[in-house]
């Protein structure tokens, strides 16, 4: 106990008028403990806080408890954990004397005696208890553990049973022992979270005068009391608070509604995790004649902590609160002793539910006003992630409903997290997790990836394992999860592979960097070009698999999504067929639009169409422009320096430049190098190409970032990969398509063969 220095006289006179007031003393002795560790008394609501270090004779708190104002203490030895646990009891002290006594530190192990005080508590601990209770919250905590959500279930039916069977045991111990305090044990801690004040009444009634003379059993006879007033089936109380603004808003303001009182606060933790369901009740039924008004509990000075939580959080509906706690008026006038709460009020004022969450809400709104109205083009996004790595943001890029990009993000509120915004048709979605410090990352493993649309998106699991997250509630969404799961096996395989892959380019990188031999270099490029091998036989199930889903799915979004992965593949025959089962929408949507016009430019780098000219400074800064070569054969090389499959196929080139030059054939190179010309120039010496035309590309990069196309000579072509090669006849006609959606190096060779008769 904390003392001043203070004169001897003061001293003796304070003494003297304490003891008068002690009324209570609480004492004991804790073996080993240690002689600088602290013990806490503190009431749950009467302000009364003190602390004292043992001594060789144990501890002492003496309290002045007025008659009728017994009340639970919280008891505790050292500072609560970051975890939540303490090494604490709750105990209910009024006028009398209270011995608390243990062979260890640990209060689990202590006896209490003295007195009534301890008859109370002893009666409490010694009831009738139902058995293997404890075991269920144990298997409970595993399943929550495994996310195995048919034993959470089965399970929690399974304690709430166990706890109303408890209930039944309670309310025969109140009755058996209805004329002493002890009663307040039984009542605060089991029965009085129940909903069914009018049986607790009932209760109540038959015990004494003397056993209901306290605290919490007359703060249980005010819930009694006000449920009275405030049950369901009453008419909601009124009110007036002020909102965000300071205007004044009333519950009367939105008679004729159904309206969701919701009592929250900006630090309450089960509340945020609670606001995402709130959100997505608002949006699905804010057109069907439903609102939500808030009521907060936020304390004075925490209005801005206030206003940020419901930015945050997406609460578009008004805001009441007068900034006093658990004072708020409102609060009182309802009798709210914990938070979230909320009722829902019918269009006549009359009190219809209390206390409705997640999907318990949904359906009691489902019920009441059937299939729900969202605003044009709304998204809403629900996250519910375990965050071992600790992200605190929830990152998204897509493009909205006006076309724009959008590069947003949400913050996540243990764990739980939620998302509006606004687009217009099925669209992709990148998302991932962030400490909002260290930006994006930089594994593609880290990112999800994902398909938005009008409607309720939920996103669950493992916030450190992206790829494993789960996605779920729209059409497009549930048909892409369809898509994935044909490939989880070949995924799964590669998956070390992958890891072996970036092992080794970071190896090269390493080398590069170090300034290593071409020699060295190469040599690591082969490894890199064995574990490619390695993976190609993978890489062709899974695009077979995938490939066989869009023909049996053509008019479907996620079809028209991922068709452009095959364009550079897939004939073009095929690839037009495919196009010509889709529906309208799928057609004008912005897949659909991007796929018309890749089929375009292919259908122009194709057989039969006239090759498109293009001019521009070559390898030598000389002017060169392909319609100059008019009256010969035209192979078109698209390639890079760092392409390895156009560096092999080189040789083979320089072969049938060598074997058809003089015979009327030109070889014009076209590299992907425009971001690194030295390279280019460099591949083209070493690989001792140089004999014949060579052209970048022409693909820039404005200062923003994207790519300007204007003079891009690849897209004409319909080129996707590297190597292709285009064959132009002397007439500027396109006689032959290889790599890239074309034939193979073979069929080239035969076509030359055949046209120049060897």
């Amino acid at each position: 106990m904390k003392k001043s220095t203070l004169s001897f006289l003061f001293l003796a006179l304070a003494s003297q008028a304490f003891a008068q007031k002690t009324n209570t003393v609480l004492t004991g002795k804790l073996d080993n403990l240690p002689k600088d560790q602290w013990i806490y008394l503190s009431g749950f609501g009467n302000g009364q806080k003190d602390s004292v270090q043992q001594t060789e004779k144990g501890f002492r708190f003496d309290l002045d408890i007025p008659e009728g104002e017994g009340d639970f203490y919280i008891f505790q030895v050292g500072k609560m954990k970051a975890s939540g646990e303490m090494n604490g009891a709750f105990i209910f002290l009024e006028k009398g004397k209270l011995n608390i006594n243990s062979k260890t530190p640990m209060l689990k192990d202590a006896k209490y005696s003295g007195g009534k005080l301890a008859d109370y508590y002893n009666l409490f601990q010694q009831r009738s208890k139902v058995t293997g209770l404890d075991a269920l919250y144990d298997q409970f905590g595993e399943a929550r553990k495994n996310k195995d959500q048919d034993q959470i279930a089965t399970l929690r039916k399974k304690i709430d049973n166990k706890n109303a069977e408890q209930a039944t045991l309670d309310k025969s111990f109140v009755l058996k022992h209805k004329n002493s305090p002890a009663i307040v044990y039984p009542m605060f801690f089991t029965l009085r979270n129940g909903d069914d004040l009018a049986s607790l009444d009932e209760l109540l009634q038959q015990a004494s005068p003397q056993a209901r003379n306290n605290v919490p059993i007359k703060a249980i006879e005010h819930s009694i009391k006000t449920d009275k007033l405030t049950g369901i089936g009453r008419t909601a109380l009124p009110f007036t608070q002020a909102d965000t603004l300071g205007n004044k808003v009333s519950l009367a303001d939105f008679q004729g509604k159904y309206v969701l009182i919701d009592f929250w606060a900006s630090w309450c933790v089960p509340c945020r995790m609670e606001n995402p369901n709130v959100v997505s009740a608002f949006q699905q039924y804010k057109n069907k004649n439903f609102t939500v008004l808030g009521i907060s509990f936020d304390y004075p000075g925490q209005q801005k902590r206030w206003l940020d939580a419901i930015h945050s959080d997406h609460l578009n509906w008004p805001q009441l609160s007068d900034l006093k706690g658990w004072k708020n008026e409102v609060g009182v006038l309802y009798d709210i002793k914990s938070i979230p709460s909320n009722l829902l009020i019918d269009p006549n004022g009359v009190i219809i539910a209390k206390n409705l969450r997640g999907e318990h809400l949904d359906k009691k709104l489902a019920e009441l006003l059937g299939a729900p109205v969202m605003d044009k083009n709304t998204l809403v996004i629900k996250g519910e992630i375990e965050n071992p790595a600790k992200a605190s943001w929830f990152n998204i890029r897509y493009t909205d409903a006006a076309g724009k990009k959008v590069a947003d993000s949400t913050q996540i509120f243990n764990g739980v997290f939620s998302y509006l915004g606004k687009v217009q048709a099925p669209t992709q979605a990148t998302g991932y997790f962030s400490d909002g410090k260290s930006g994006a990352p930089q594994s593609y493993e880290q990112y999800l990836q994902f398909y938005i649309e009008p409607g309720i998106l939920q996103i669950s699991g493992d916030a450190s394992s992206p790829q494993e997250i789960v996605l779920s509630g729209l059409k497009t969404q549930d048909e892409f999860n369809t898509y994935n799961n044909l490939i989880k096996s070949e995924i799964a395989a590669l998956k070390p592979l992958n890891e072996s892959y970036n092992n080794k380019n970071n190896e090269y990188i390493a080398l590069k960097k170090q300034g290593a031999s071409e020699e060295a270099l190469n040599a690591k490029l082969d490894e890199l070009e064995k574990i490619k091998e390695d993976m190609s036989p993978m890489q062709q199930a899974i695009r077979d698999k995938q490939f066989s889903y869009i023909k049996k799915h053509p008019n479907s979004a996620v079809s028209a999504a991922q068709l452009r992965f095959f364009v550079s593949s897939v004939d073009l025959a095929e690839l037009q067929s495919i196009y010509d089962q889709m529906g309208p929408e799928i057609r004008n949507s912005v897949n659909g639009q991007e796929l018309a016009e890749e089929i375009t430019k292919l259908k122009s780098g194709s057989p039969g169409s006239t090759a498109t000219d293009f001019s521009g400074m070559d390898i030598n800064s000389k002017p060169l422009k392909l319609s100059e070569y008019r009256g010969k054969y035209v192979l078109l090389d698209f390639w890079a320096s760092w392409c390895v499959p156009c560096r092999k196929g080189n040789p083979h080139l320089l072969q049938l430049y060598s074997k058809y030059k003089k015979r009327g054939f030109e070889i014009i190179g076209v590299s992907d190098d425009d971001s690194n010309p030295k390279a280019w120039k460099k591949a083209v010496d070493q690989d001792r190409i140089g004999v014949w035309k060579h052209i970048l590309r022409g693909l820039k990069t404005t200062p923003q970032g994207d790519f300007d196309k204007s003079e891009d000579r690849s897209e004409a072509y319909g080129i996707h990969t590297l190597p292709t090669k285009i064959l132009i006849d002397p007439n500027g006609v396109i006689v032959g398509r290889y790599g890239g959606g074309g034939g193979s190096d073979d069929d080239l060779d035969a076509k030359l063969k055949t046209i120049f008769k060897l």
